[in-house]
């Protein structure tokens, strides 16, 4: 009962591991693309294509059989359904982080560097440009190996992964919301609907500078882990050596 509670109300799930967290972000996929296809179903030529299919053949008895069906805009569901499936398959979020570098800056300004500082390890330009090319290696073995959502007793309080899970769960889904509704400003406007445009197109810019404040509270969520690790001496002096061997 609890999984069906985070998925119908994911703005009140705070996910504890990054399956979790991508359940979520589906979530506010299914729900931000059906309502894109229900406001454009206000104009007519979008209308009639979607009520085409509702009432084609088997498709149209089976949507006779639900009450109201004709308000109820069920193949905006169908294409809700298959955004969100889509987006948890193929990690959509990552993706976008890719094209703008998002997580690797982040991984490096924020955790690797800042943590090679801690356990006392001279981070020089040479070693920078180091680091960022072996981030994905040393995410894994400085900071993951303690800091595992998915460990029973990680050496990182549990409280702080999951804090920080969240946080970053609500910059992707607005990240994500910003494609999606510029998604749909682009679609309105090719079929006509300019102010449905302009509506969207507001709504991205709106969500895009609440992604962007988001983001710069993201490093207050990684510092507590970052000290947990380097307080540990054990920990501190197998990163240090995995930063001196750069």
């Amino acid at each position: 009962m609890e999984e069906v509670v985070k998925l119908l109300l994911p703005f009140l799930s705070t996910p504890k591991d990054y399956a979790q967290v991508l359940k979520k972000l589906a979530s506010f996929a299914f729900y931000e693309t059906y309502l894109i296809t229900l406001l454009l179903r206000a104009n007519p030529r979008f209308d009639t294509f979607f009520a085409g299919i509702e009432s084609w053949g088997p498709i149209g008895k089976v949507a006779g059989i639900v009450p109201h069906h004709e308000v109820l805009n069920l193949f905006g569901v169908v294409i809700a359904f298959a955004v969100a499936v889509l987006t948890h398959m193929f990690q959509f979020h990552d993706r976008i982080s890719d094209i703008f570098g998002i997580r690797r800056r982040f991984d490096c300004k924020s955790i690797l560097i800042p943590l090679s500082q801690r356990v006392g390890s001279v981070v020089t330009e040479d070693k920078e440009v180091k680091i960022g090319k072996h981030r994905d290696e040393l995410m894994r073995t400085v900071f993951y190996k303690y800091a595992s959502s998915r460990a029973d007793m990680p050496l990182v309080d549990k409280h702080d992964i999951e804090h920080a899970l969240n946080a970053w769960s609500w910059f992707w889904a607005f990240v994500e919301a910003v494609v999606y509704f510029g998604v749909g400003a682009i679609i309105a406007w090719w079929v006509g609907s300019h102010g449905l445009a302009g509506i969207f197109a507001i709504t991205s810019a709106a969500v895009l500078i609440i992604a962007f404040v988001q983001r710069t509270r993201l490093g207050r969520y990684a510092r507590p882990q970052i000290d947990s690790i380097a307080a540990n001496p054990t920990a501190a002096a197998d990163v240090k050596c995995q930063f001196d061997a750069l």
